[in-house]
């Protein structure tokens, strides 16, 4: 299935790590309830900067989120004041509060097969489903490009294509630091 989205090329020339582990991973991604200074903090470490959180956040237009990741700020004693109420009402049908499940949720409710500029828009109106891109319209340091890039799909596209870009640049493994797999899902 294609989600659309800019175009960008790929740069080439990347080994694969010789290890995988959840455990070396942990604290170099945001979670679902990260502040902005946390994020901020993990993005500075790789050489990203705020623009690049805001533009790669957009990755949540498209996907799902379990129940648990959000379930506090749509049963949380109070809600989430950020939440748009409607919305939380919406969350409360799909999800329990007992947390006797865990079902998951699209990311983006209008256009949630398209890789597009929805998700922005969704944040004006009180629609982000984690707490951790809400804070990206709530957050006066970068509501000002969620605004832009909610309304200029071109703006928007540029932004997230020199984000991505960078990311990719990030932890190059050369020499003997990698190796290219026969089979990618598989370690040599």
């Amino acid at each position: 299935m294609q989600s659309g989205g800019p175009f960008y090329p790929v740069e080439l020339g990347r080994l694969d790590g010789l290890s995988s582990t959840a455990s070396s991973v942990a604290g170099k991604l945001p979670q679902p309830t990260s502040t902005l200074n946390q994020m901020v903090a993990m993005f500075r470490a790789h050489g990203l900067n705020m623009s690049d959180i805001v533009a790669l956040s957009a990755a949540h237009t498209v996907g799902l989120a379990h129940c648990g990741k959000f379930r506090d700020r749509v049963y949380g004693s109070p809600a989430d004041a950020t939440l748009n109420p409607k919305y939380a009402a919406f969350l409360r049908t799909k999800c329990p509060a007992d947390g006797s499940s865990d079902p998951m949720v699209l990311m983006d409710q209008a256009t949630p097969a398209l890789f597009d500029n929805q998700y922005y828009r969704n944040l004006q109106d009180g629609g982000g489903l984690l707490a951790s891109d809400q804070l990206l319209y709530n957050d006066n340091r970068t509501r000002p490009l969620v605004n832009s890039w909610a309304n200029s799909t071109a703006a928007f596209s540029r932004g997230f294509v020199a984000a991505i870009v960078k990311l990719g640049r990030v932890g190059v493994k050369s020499g003997s630091d990698g190796n290219i797999r026969k089979q990618c899902d598989v370690f040599n």
